[in-house]
């Protein structure tokens, strides 16, 4: 049984399977209500979002958020840590300035030098930042809300029959006894050549994408992704999909990778996963973890 629904800018799909159907029915929509309930969480537009609140108001004093986002910001804030800063949730002026993202209603200007490095958890709900900034966790809270919708189902089942896939646009995470392929939709890459990864009680989350009319030969485009430590736009040639236990973890990783492939393969290590990423110009790479 598999559904779908608009959510977390995307469409999101939720299969279910070895249980009866109306069990299946089930499941799905307890995946697509802990989505949404994150969705409206997280999102850099709601006015409503603990992300809005902590734009406005964190920069003045502590801002109490739910646990989940919490989490997501803690998680956000290691994975900084552990890339130097190729992963950070502060490049968010800077999409609003490219005219990626809305400006923020209400929220104070960001201060030019601001980083993750100004971001402080005061356990165990609530969140400051020591100069004016803007957060934008859409680089993590998509993998985020995949887990957690397929934890959810898991959970709530009593044995090991159930098989559980969700995808969010590409970021899929599979749970159960059972092998899925998710075939990688590179740009600039033969129809006929394109790769098919195998996921077992995995996750795998894609970032990369040029314009369609874009040549191999133009090196030097910019694409839609920051290199959080230079502010600067990675190459946009480059495709590349991460394998990782976690989806959260796997969507941030594709940032590191895409802003630095050569500095990442340490941290891949670190969280178990591997990069499989494609250039244009050079082809194919794996980095991290192959196994």
């Amino acid at each position: 049984m598999e559904r779908a629904r608009p959510l977390l800018g995307t469409i999101v799909r939720v299969f279910v399977g070895g249980v009866a159907a109306a069990v299946a029915h089930r499941y799905i929509d307890a995946g697509f209500a802990t989505i949404a309930e994150l969705h409206a969480l997280m999102s850099f537009q709601e006015v409503g979002s603990d992300v809005s609140r902590l734009n406005r108001e964190a920069a003045r004093e502590a801002v109490t958020v739910s646990w989940h986002t919490y989490q997501v910001v803690r998680l956000a804030l290691q994975m900084s840590a552990a890339s130097c800063g190729l992963f950070d949730i502060t490049t968010a002026a800077r999409l609003v300035d490219d005219g990626q993202l809305p400006r923020p209603v209400d929220a104070p200007a960001p201060h030019p030098a601001a980083s993750w490095r100004d971001i402080e958890l005061i356990e165990p709900d609530r969140i400051r930042f020591h100069r004016p900034l803007w957060i934008d966790l859409s680089g993590i809270a998509k993998g985020y809300a995949v887990d957690r919708a397929i934890e959810r189902m898991a959970n709530a089942n009593d044995d090991e029959s159930l098989i559980a896939r969700v995808n969010a646009g590409g970021d899929l995470r599979v749970h159960g006894p059972w092998r899925d392929r998710a075939l990688l939709r590179v740009p600039h890459h033969p129809p006929e050549q394109l790769p098919v990864i195998e996921i077992a009680d995995g996750s795998l989350a894609s970032s990369g994408a040029a314009p369609a009319s874009l040549q191999p030969t133009q090196s030097a485009a910019r694409g839609s992704h920051l290199n959080g430590r230079t502010r600067e736009r990675v190459d946009s040639m480059q495709f590349v999909s991460v394998v990782a236990p976690l989806c959260a973890v796997a969507d941030a990783l594709t940032k590191v990778v895409l802003a630095d492939a050569s500095a990442s393969i340490e941290i891949l290590n670190q969280y178990r996963a591997a990069a499989f990423l494609f250039h244009a110009r050079d082809g194919w790479r794996t980095l991290g973890c192959s196994d």
